[in-house]
Formats: C-alpha cells, sequence, structure tokens
C-alpha cells in the first residue's frame, strides 16, 4: 500500500515537478495514489483503455488523453473493476467517467474532468504508449505520477514518500 504523501510537499521537496493545470475531479475511493505511467490517447474511444486495463498494471498508472471531451465516459464501472483485478493503482482521465456511484467505493485512483451517462464508441480508435501533452505537461510513458485531492504531479523519476 502507497505511503499517504501530499502533492503540495512533494512539489516543495522537488521544484523539478510539473503540476497538471486541469481540475481533476476524484471518482474512485483512493483519495491519493501513485505510479509508473502508461499512456493512452483515445478521442471518445476506449478501446484501448480497455485493452490496456485488461493487463498486469503491476502498480502503475494509466493516463488517458480523451482531448477534453465531454461527449461520452471513457471509463466505468467494469473497466475499474478490470483495473482493480489487474493490479492497477490509477486512473487519470482528461475526459469523463460514468457510473460514478459504483466507481466512488471501489478501491482505486479515478481522476477525470467529469462524468456522462454515455458509453464510448468501440472503433480501436486511439494509440497507446505516446507521449501526451495534458493541462500543459508532457507525460511519457514510463513517468512517475502522484495524484491527491490537490493535484497531480509529473517527475521524470520516481519520487520518495514519507
Amino acid at each position: 500500500m502507497t505511503k499517504r504523501f501530499s502533492t503540495p510537499d512533494l512539489s516543495d521537496l522537488h521544484p523539478e515537478t510539473f503540476a497538471m493545470d486541469i481540475q481533476f475531479k476524484s471518482f474512485g475511493k483512493k483519495e491519493y495514489f501513485c505510479g509508473q505511467v502508461m499512456t493512452a490517447q483515445c478521442p471518445n474511444d476506449n478501446s484501448k483503455v480497455k485493452e490496456i486495463l485488461n493487463r498486469n498494471g503491476s502498480g502503475q498508472v494509466l493516463v488517458v488523453d480523451g482531448l477534453g471531451s465531454t461527449k461520452v465516459a471513457l471509463l466505468g464501472d467494469m473497466l475499474a473493476q478490470q483495473a482493480i483485478d489487474n493490479s492497477w493503482e490509477g486512473i487519470i482521465i482528461n475526459g469523463c467517467v460514468r457510473d460514478v456511484e459504483i466507481l466512488r467505493n471501489l478501491p482505486i485512483g479515478v481522476f477525470a474532468i467529469g462524468s456522462c451517462p454515455i458509453k464510448s464508441n468501440k472503433q480501436d480508435l486511439g494509440v497507446t504508449g505516446q507521449s501526451l501533452e495534458i493541462g500543459g505537461v508532457k507525460v511519457e510513458k514510463g513517468s512517475w505520477i502522484y495524484a491527491d485531492e490537490t493535484g497531480v504531479l509529473l517527475s521524470k523519476v520516481e519520487l520518495e514518500v514519507n
């Protein structure tokens, strides 16, 4: 289990970190989470999200760029449960989720910009493992994410959390 940390404290100790300038909302039961990053860009299609969360996450955090779309949800309760079953630590989505009443009780970190009841298209659109720019920050596969109620920090290296 991840030790409790504070993104403001981490930012003070590590000024080389970057904060995403998006005000994410927390939808999962975990209010703070961290891990090495896997990336996906999925414009209104969560096929790649499902594909990735079906793999062993080994404590990683999936960062999804839905390009800020609020037209459809890129994550719901079934994919969140799949992520838990496959040892993912958290999911951060520049887009929407659904099934929020269920997500809030699942033991995983889920941050998104909002919610939408409409499921996404399934056309296998998008890319995985590539660099993304979200909230003014370059997010690369293998970097490290630290997320809590205050915000989301990105680091090129793993930070020690006390």
